[in-house]
């Protein structure tokens, strides 16, 4: 039986519903400070254990049809990287490897749909990251993701195409599947290739790993600070990650080949837009 939206949070802890009351604004203020300060925000316990329960029980049939990639990329995917040294860091090809559930592949009564197309969910990231507009994605296939990390899957350092990004924790793995990254590295005045270069190499002391539990809703600015996924290990259970698609305009779509680099990935090197 399908439930309303707001049963899926526990709003006594974070009333994102209730924006405009001391408690709502106080929150909003919070995160704020923290995507300010360490580019990441997190709201540990944001589901109730049994919800959580139901959600993975929904997806668990599907992992094994899920769309596989295991391919060679570069940090700046969407960049053009042509230009610069093969060892500069602009030129690294590192290993990422995974599943994907995309929205067209669970029932049209899932219990994730309806929270991301809560507009009171939506209005609480819309304030948070303060835009003066924010719509759900229409995309049929990635508005709504579920990013699945087995026994070797990992997703290589890299920043992310949009400057915001939109995340529930699921389940996490016996061993492995740890988010690590860099606060605002690259900074707006300095690109610091070289502290990235040590990142790539594992030898800087920058790099944070934090305890970040299944139930965690997160708001991340990926696209100015470095991040990855450890390698999963010996595990019982996958890495789930659902990824939620937000834009400030209205019906949007992504791309062709984005959808076909999603549900057919050919797994050849991504280089960098143009390839080189």
């Amino acid at each position: 039986m399908p439930i309303g939206p707001s049963s899926l949070v526990d709003l006594d802890r974070y009333p994102i519903n209730r924006l405009d009351t001391p408690d709502g604004m106080a929150l909003v203020e919070r995160l704020r400070n923290d995507l300010e300060n360490k580019a990441l925000a997190f709201l540990p316990g944001f589901l109730p254990p049994d919800v959580l329960e139901r959600g993975i029980a929904e997806f668990a049939p599907l992992i094994p049809d899920a769309h596989r990639h295991d391919r060679m990329r570069r940090p700046w995917g969407w960049m053009d990287n042509r230009g610069f040294p093969d060892d500069h860091p602009r030129r690294a090809m590192h290993r990422t490897r995974g599943g994907m559930i995309t929205r067209d592949m669970p029932p049209a009564d899932n219990l994730w749909q309806p929270l991301f197309a809560w507009p009171d969910l939506t209005e609480f990231v819309r304030w948070v990251l303060g835009f003066e507009t924010l719509h759900c994605s229409a995309d049929p296939y990635l508005a709504l993701e579920i990013h699945i990390e087995g026994e070797g899957d990992g997703f290589a350092w890299h920043y992310d195409t949009n400057d915001d990004f939109v995340s529930l924790l699921l389940q996490f793995p016996d061993e492995g599947g740890h988010f690590q990254y860099v606060p605002f590295l690259p900074n707006e005045d300095d690109e610091h290739f070289d502290e990235v270069a040590r990142v790539f190499d594992g030898n800087s002391s920058r790099i944070e790993q934090l305890p970040i539990e299944p139930e965690t809703f997160t708001l991340f600015r990926g696209r100015r600070s470095v991040h990855r996924v450890t390698t999963v290990g010996t595990t019982r259970q996958p890495r789930l990650i659902a990824l939620f698609s937000y834009d400030r305009g209205p019906m949007m779509v992504f791309p062709e080949r984005t959808h076909q680099a999603a549900i057919n990935p050919d797994n050849a090197p991504h280089y960098g837009t143009p390839a080189s």
